[in-house]
């Protein structure tokens, strides 16, 4: 059962991840400040929605403003278009379980499906690399440059940065020291001397992880016809 469930918050991750990158390509990276969200819609109030995070992890309320961006089959859109059960990705102001959208826009299921299958854009993850080549959970305890992690497979796990570890929250660099007990990290990195050694290690959930068809960094952009129509006068 464990197993499972790992394997699904991994699958989330990855998806989270591969769709942060095709929304990025096709803002051209003009996207707004903030933190992002994916996940599916459980239910509508008013002027928010509550979203379940496809990387697992507490229900989030999405809050629409008259300055949110709303995006439904590539077109303008307003909030009643969107459903329950349909499949969002948010991007704002996050603060706990809340969220006050800046953009909110309603993801295709075929791009879902093509990129849970490891399709264009998608990030394959494997879970026996958990704690080996990459780490994501959530921060217990720090001690000096060690990092007590929760993982998503109920593991804890001590970690260890160095000289070469780089921080990130959003699209701002930071320090250790901007890391706080409770926050959600990940990154990639390898095993030294038994220890996991992040080479960055992100705040956050996923969202800008950018990666070229051969799995390296990549700033290629989306033809002009693949982004979001202009809003109609």
């Amino acid at each position: 059962m464990k197993k499972l469930v790992l394997i699904s918050v991994l699958a989330g991750l990855g998806v989270t991840c591969a769709l942060s990158q095709v929304v990025e390509r096709r803002m051209e990276g003009n996207l707004p400040p903030g933190e992002n969200v994916v996940g599916k819609v459980t239910a509508i109030n008013g002027n928010s929605l509550t979203v379940a995070p496809l990387t697992g992890g507490n229900p989030v309320t999405v809050k629409v403003g008259d300055n949110t961006r709303i995006i439904k089959e590539r077109q303008p859109a307003k909030l009643g278009d969107i459903k329950v059960d349909e499949t969002v990705f948010a991007r704002g102001q996050r603060n706990g379980d809340s969220m006050d959208a800046a953009m909110l826009s309603v993801v295709n299921p075929e791009m879902i499906q093509r990129l849970q299958q490891g399709g264009p854009a998608g990030q394959q993850f494997n879970p026996q690399d958990l704690g080996k080549k990459f780490i994501a959970g959530e921060v217990k305890a720090i001690n000096e440059t060690k990092l007590t992690i929760a993982r998503p497979d109920s593991q804890s796990q001590d970690i260890e940065v160095d000289e070469n570890t780089s921080f990130k929250k959003g699209n701002e660099s930071i320090t250790l020291a901007d890391i706080k007990v409770g926050d959600f990290v990940r990154g990639t990195g390898e095993l030294k001397n038994g220890i996991f050694v992040p080479k960055e290690l992100v705040v956050g959930r996923p969202r800008m992880m950018t990666f070229g068809p051969g799995g390296g960094p990549s700033d290629q952009k989306k033809p002009d016809s693949d982004k979001p129509a202009p809003p109609k006068n």
